[in-house]
C-alpha cells in the first residue's frame, strides 16, 4: 500500500488482482487482468474531477497524465476508453504467481493468469481473445492464440501501407503451426472515422498481399451468437481446420462466458 497526497491509499495492480480474486468471477478477474496488463482502461472521470485535476497541476497537467490518452469517438468527444502504457508487464504476472501460492485467491489467480495470452489494446481485443482462446470447457473455441504480434512488412507491404512493420491485434494458428489468421478488431470508438478505416484498409490489404489471411471482427459480430458461428467457419477454413459442432453443455457454457464479457466495462 502507499499513501497518496489526496488523503488515499493505493495498492498495486498484482496486489488488487490479488484481493479481487476472492470476489469475482474467474472470467471477470482474466478481464481484468487483460486490463492491468493492456494498453487501455476503461474509466469514466467526472467533469468535476477532471477539473478539480486541471486545476491542481495547470500547466503540468499532460505529465500528470503519466501517458494516459483519452480515446475520442467519430465526432470528436471523449470517450470513457483510455490509452496507456500497460500497468503489469507479463512477465511480473508470470513472477506473482509464484509468489501467492497458498494465499487467499491464490487458485482463482493462478488459473486466470494462465488464460492471458498477450497485450491487448482494446476491451474488444480481450472480449474476442476470451472466446477464441478459453477452451470449450470454460466456454470458448480452444483456439492457439497470441496479442500484439509484431510483423514486419516485406518490401511490396511497405509500398501499400507505409509502414515498416505492423502489430497484429490476434494471431490464430493450428496446432501445429502451419496455417495462421489474423483477426483485426473494429472498434467504433478507433476505427469509426473515414481516415482510419482508409488507414485500416491500407494495413489489411498490405498484410494480405504477405499470404495473411485477415478477419476484421466487430463487436457485432462478436456478441452475436448466430454471427459469430459464420465467423468462426471462415476462420477454420483459412486454418484449414474443421469446426465441430458443440454439445448442448458446451453451448450453455458459452452462454454463460458471453454473459460474464458482454457487459458495461466501465461498470465492472
Amino acid at each position: 500500500m502507499r499513501q497518496t497526497e489526496f488523503g488515499f491509499d493505493v495498492a498495486s495492480p498484482l496486489f488488487t488482482l490479488l484481493t479481487l480474486a476472492s470476489s469475482v468471477s474467474n472470467e471477470r478477474l482474466i478481464m481484468c487482468m487483460y486490463e492491468m496488463c493492456g494498453t487501455f482502461a476503461v474509466c469514466k472521470i467526472a467533469p468535476q474531477v477532471k477539473s478539480a485535476l486541471e486545476q491542481a497541476y495547470g500547466s503540468r497537467w499532460s505529465d500528470a497524465r503519466s501517458g494516459w490518452e483519452n480515446v475520442k469517438d467519430v465526432s470528436g468527444n471523449p470517450t470513457d476508453l483510455w490509452k496507456r502504457p500497460p500497468l503489469i508487464e507479463l512477465s511480473e504476472l508470470t513472477e506473482f504467481v509464484d509468489k501467492v501460492r497458498g494465499l487467499r485467491g491464490a487458485k482463482s489467480f493462478i488459473r486466470a493468469a494462465k488464460c492471458i495470452t498477450g497485450v491487448a489494446a482494446s476491451p474488444l481485443e480481450v472480449q474476442a481473445s476470451m472466446l477464441f482462446g478459453l477452451t470449450r470447457l470454460r466456454g470458448g473455441e480452444g483456439l492457439r492464440l497470441a496479442n500484439n504480434v509484431e510483423i514486419r512488412m516485406t518490401r511490396s507491404a511497405r509500398l501499400i501501407s507505409g509502414l515498416d512493420r505492423r502489430y497484429a491485434d490476434i494471431l490464430l494458428a493450428n496446432k501445429d503451426g502451419s496455417r495462421e489468421c489474423l483477426v483485426e478488431c473494429q472498434g467504433k470508438a478507433i476505427h469509426g472515422s473515414i481516415e482510419s478505416k482508409i488507414s485500416d484498409s491500407d494495413r489489411t490489404t498490405a498484410l494480405q498481399a504477405m499470404g495473411y489471411p485477415v478477419v476484421l471482427m466487430t463487436y457485432g459480430q462478436l456478441a452475436d451468437f448466430d454471427a459469430f458461428r459464420v465467423v468462426m467457419e471462415l476462420i477454420m477454413s483459412y486454418l484449414d481446420v474443421p469446426l465441430k459442432d458443440k454439445t448442448p453443455r458446451q453451448q450453455e457454457l458459452e452462454r454463460r462466458l458471453r454473459e460474464e464479457i458482454f457487459i458495461d466495462w466501465a461498470g465492472m
